[in-house]
């Protein structure tokens, strides 16, 4: 099934006015260990819970799912502060997520990918792709909290199963469906601090064969930033059919948001008046709708599943001196087959299946001179792919899997500046993967893997050569530990990925910028994560990621920067979370989330002399039950840290300082009540 989210925004991935266009561990990695996906399943202890994962595209066990997966249930989603689904990922250690517009889609970056982050992390709902073939963030905000199951989170590449744009990591977030032989439903309401308001409400009606579930919500806030108002309208609906083995569902929805954008603040006001707006007049407005049907049923040994989805997104922006206006429609279609056989007398699995897209987009800009400048693009892209896991031995499992993709972008523009482009590329993934259960508990897993992304149609638009961009790929490489006493989790990690071609926004390749494929780069890090229950009534989980995105080679306009640091890539990530039932009907959280030094944006070539500085963020919630009532308090950022999380380094005279920023908020305060009825 899928929920897609579908709400453009008319501008970059960088704050407005910029310019559009958008440690080695190799040694470490344990030549033994050449290989990991979904892993042998350890047993199960009675503390270790029976969830369903969706990581091959089929339901399968928690257990059976790929070694490092991070699954967030329904119940850890409602202890958290956060309010929307942006912030609740930027509390998870490893994902890094950062606000470069002053919209609340921030982007969301696994495994130090920087500027790009959001192109290389493919987020999913219900297991279909909802990226846009554009540089926008993807739209996350308007998918109610409540309306979410789970969510699991992958880092690396899953290329094989879900095509481009997965070498950072995949983001699967699970919605909830209408519960059988059920009538329940729930009302929210919150206010806080900036005049924020949040009203939100779901019901579920099914019987034994059909079921209905809704989910609607409000959202407004004026927000940290001046001309930064925010007001969001969401609706989704989950029809879900099911005979016998036979299960059919229609998802569809429609969303609203009427955004501020407060721009950018130089270092004199960032010190004086980090409120304020750069540009006071600019806004955008966007609206979206969708509507999937998904279908499954056994054919014979097989195991059948289909989803056809279509997604239809209009927005308007204003950057003074200009009005953008997008339209996007995506038509997608993804069967897939599920065989399970045994193999050499162990239990082995094969997937096959197909993803067919086909993405247009249109945008028109009336600037002063050139009223009527137009940009209008396709991509039609087939997928053809085979996964097979089983096991070699009792505790050993193999995973291979390969995929071939077929994309054909054609790209028109007129008025400010004409052309007519097109080409058509074939990339392809490859996976190895093994894991050994050394015993009850303990586990090594390795992996290999390689990856791919196709540029979207604004890096196509503004390039260093004038021609479209190369495909980027990516050799992946990973192993780690995992150890399951009883009551807790650990985990250890180290992983390299090696990039050639990869996309790019240079502000040096060329004079004001361009996007480019870059000389080889590369991303290594280790990763170190765990979960312990400490008693009956305390929770503790908490992860460490240290990271490092380096040029390799290359240089541009004449920079070598063979050896720096990507920029915006913080070299660790660490974060701690809690939760204590006090007593029976109050409920105790809180969290803590360390960011540490990154270079700014725009410092490709490391000469700026300053970091951006590390910050540390704390938050805390308290919820008390009474009856069918939930009431809770929550005050994020508790000791009110002045921070920013995106910042670059003013190369093209747009603040007047040495750098320009995007402040975030002080100590935030929300409070809400919630009915659940039956």
């Amino acid at each position: 099934m899928r929920f897609v989210v579908a709400f453009p925004l008319a501008t970059r991935n960088r704050p407005a006015g910029t310019r559009a266009g958008g440690g080695n561990l190799k040694r470490l990695i344990i030549a033994a260990l050449v290989a990991s996906a979904p892993p042998l399943a350890l047993a199960q202890s009675p503390d270790e819970p029976a969830v369903i994962v969706t990581a091959t595209r089929f339901p399968e066990s928690r257990l059976d799912a790929p070694v490092g997966m991070i699954v967030i249930g329904a119940q850890e989603i409602a202890r958290d502060t956060a309010r929307t689904l942006p912030e609740l990922l930027s509390h998870l250690g490893g994902v890094h997520t950062r606000d470069n517009s002053g919209s609340p889609d921030r982007q969301v970056d696994l495994r130090g990918f920087g500027i790009t982050g959001d192109q290389n992390t493919l987020i999913l709902l219900d297991g279909v792709r909802l990226n846009e073939n554009d540089l926008n963030s993807t739209k996350l905000s308007a998918i109610p909290l409540q309306s979410i199951e789970r969510i699991e989170i992958l880092p690396g590449g899953s290329a094989v199963l879900f095509g481009g744009g997965t070498t950072g990591g995949t983001i699967n977030i699970i919605t909830k469906a209408p519960t059988p032989n059920q009538t329940s439903g729930s009302v929210f309401a919150g206010y806080g601090s900036y005049a924020s308001a949040d009203v939100r409400a779901g019901a579920n009606y099914a019987g034994e064969r059909l079921g209905l579930a809704l989910n609607a919500g409000h959202q407004e806030s004026d927000n940290y930033r001046q001309n930064n108002r925010l007001r969001q309208d969401s609706l989704v609906g989950d029809v879900r059919y099911r005979d016998g083995e036979t299960n059919a569902g229609l998802k569809f929805g429609a969303d609203l948001q009427s955004l501020q954008l407060p721009g950018v603040r130089n270092e004199i006001e960032y010190a004086n008046d980090p409120r304020g707006a750069q540009t006071p007049g600019n806004w955008s407005q966007r609206r979206g709708e969708f509507g999937t049907l998904s279908f499954g049923r056994p054919l014979g040994p097989l195991d059948f599943a289909a989803d056809l989805g279509y997604r239809d997104n209009d927005s308007t922006a204003y950057f003074a001196p200009s009005i953008n206006r997008i339209t996007q429609r995506s038509l997608t279609f993804s069967p897939r087959v599920r065989l399970p056989f045994a193999s050499l007398g162990f239990p082995s699995v094969l997937i096959a299946g197909l993803d067919w897209g086909d993405w247009n987009y249109d945008r028109q800009i009336d600037f002063p001179g050139f009223p009527n400048s137009s940009t209008s693009g396709t991509q039609r892209s087939t997928g053809v792919y085979a996964h097979y896991s089983g096991q070699l031995t009792a505790a050993t499992k193999l995973t291979l899997g390969a995929r071939q993709q077929r994309a054909t972008d054609h790209r028109v523009a007129t008025g400010l500046g004409t052309s007519d482009q097109g080409q058509t590329q074939k990339p392809h993934a490859g996976e190895l993967a093994v894991s050994h259960a050394l015993s009850e508990r303990w586990q090594v897993y390795g992996k290999l893997a390689t990856s791919f992304r196709v540029a979207n149609v604004d890096e196509n638009g503004l390039t260093a050569s004038g021609d479209l961009l190369k495909a980027q790929t990516a050799r992946n490489r990973e192993a780690g530990v995992e150890y399951r006493p009883r009551g807790a989790k650990l985990r250890a990690s180290i992983y390299q990925i090696d990039l050639d071609n990869e996309i790019y926004f240079s502000p040096i390749v060329v004079a004001f910028g361009a996007n480019t494929n870059l000389s080889p780069t590369r991303r290594s890090g280790a990763e170190l994560s765990g979960q312990w229950s400490v008693t009956p009534t305390l929770d503790l989980a908490g992860s460490f990621a240290y990271q490092v995105a380096r040029f390799r080679t290359g240089a541009y306009g004449g920079v070598d920067v063979s050896g720096k640091d990507v920029p915006l890539v913080p070299k660790q990530l660490a974060s701690l979370r809690l939760f204590w039932r006090v007593a029976d009907k109050t409920q105790f959280g809180a969290a803590g989330n360390y960011v540490g030094h990154q270079r700014y944006d725009n410092d490709q070539d490391n000469s700026f002399p300053r970091v951006m500085p590390a910050y540390a963020l704390f938050d805390i919630k308290l919820t008390q039950e009474w009856a069918d009532w939930q009431y809770s308090a929550a005050l994020n950022n508790l000791f009110d840290k002045k921070y920013f999380n995106y910042g670059l380094v003013d190369i093209f005279g747009q603040c007047g300082t040495p750098t320009c920023v995007y402040p975030q908020a002080g100590r935030v305060f929300f409070v809400s009540a919630e009915h659940a009825f039956r």
